[in-house]
């Protein structure tokens, strides 16, 4: 990665808009791995946290509408009682040391499921290969929340092989071809919205469930890399509580900044329920951004808008002033936890 003596923002602009390369390279490890024969699952259960988990909830939302096996997924140190010897459990972290993940890992051990690891190292790769568990590879030495590409093509990759759903081999690359192509235009489009959320609280609507985990992307890159903090809720389900909350109290008020993500495959009737709210609620908002997703496939309409996040935080944080790599409280809260541990 040519980044030498760039700042932390732009060394974070350089892997955000890197992404189409990941999803190649993450698709390229998962299909070289041996991830063993397709089976007959009950469910698939997929831990991870932060930026190792948002891929999963990608790949919920993308298999909402195509396979008829529930996936759970798991952000927390337990896993549902419905994950059984019968389930396929995909752990994910980065760094292989996301304590979260490595307990729901364990307990996925006790239970019998049938496991596979992703992973660029750590206490997860060791312990996965010496249970002769199948481990998916990814490179190291970057931010977790920068390694989306390779940590949700690697997972889609093994589901598709172990017959979870249909492959997605013709989305990926149309994806791929399409933020090649869109990523310079996106760039200059991301800079002018960062101006318009500078300073203001973004709120961030998704209008159907393939888009509810793009929102909560746009909600982690922005408290991230941006450090400032978002809102995230999702149509209809919004309109039968939140719009009542709208504007109070009156700080932050008319300093928010909504921005509703739409795809093509938004019911029409979720359409004029945004555009009434946003009519309704005229004065409590200061700017409303509606964002069409692009693209034909549902793996490219849903990684436009992903890409486009992704630039826009970094490009707020370049306007407040923050380097977009530093994650200080994080590291903080992580000393903390092995402290207390230990």
């Amino acid at each position: 990665m040519k980044n030498r003596g760039l700042s932390g923002t732009d060394r974070m602009l350089d892997l955000a808009m890197g992404l189409p390369e990941q999803l190649l390279s993450g698709a390229k490890a998962a299909s070289a791995a041996r991830v063993g024969r397709p089976a007959r699952f009950d469910a698939v259960a997929v831990a991870g946290m932060g930026g190792s988990g948002i891929g999963a909830r990608i790949a919920q939302g993308l298999l909402f509408d195509e396979s008829a096996l529930t996936v759970h997924v798991c952000n927390d140190y337990s896993i549902p009682t419905a994950v059984t010897a019968r389930t396929l459990f995909v752990a994910v972290s980065y760094s292989g040391n996301t304590e979260e993940t490595l307990s729901a890992y364990a307990q996925a051990r006790r239970r019998g499921c049938r496991i596979i690891a992703i992973t660029s190292g750590g206490e997860l790769a060791r312990s996965a290969a010496r249970a002769g568990y199948p481990v998916v590879s990814i490179p190291a030495g970057m931010p977790p929340r920068a390694a989306l590409g390779y940590l949700f093509s690697s997972l889609l990759v093994s589901l598709e092989r172990l017959g979870v759903c249909e492959s997605h081999q013709r989305g990926l690359e149309e994806a791929v071809r399409l933020m090649r192509a869109r990523r310079s235009f996106w760039l200059g489009r991301a800079r002018a919205l960062a101006k318009q959320v500078n300073g203001r609280l973004p709120l961030v609507y998704s209008t159907s469930r393939m888009l509810d985990a793009v929102a909560d992307r746009w909600r982690c890159q922005l408290n991230e890399n941006a450090g400032v903090m978002c809102h995230t809720h999702y149509f209809p389900e919004h309109n039968h509580n939140e719009i009542m909350g709208m504007g109070r109290p009156r700080h932050p008020g008319r300093n928010t900044v909504v921005i509703a993500l739409l795809d093509r495959d938004t019911h029409p009737r979720t359409r004029y329920r945004l555009e009434s709210v946003l009519d309704i609620n005229a004065e409590t908002y200061y700017l409303a951004a509606r964002l069409e997703s692009e693209g034909r496939s549902r793996l490219a309409r849903i990684f436009s808008l992903i890409m486009l996040g992704d630039v826009v935080s970094v490009e707020l944080a370049r306007l407040v002033g923050k380097d977009a790599m530093e994650i200080q409280r994080i590291e903080e809260l992580k000393r903390r936890m092995a402290q207390k541990r230990g």
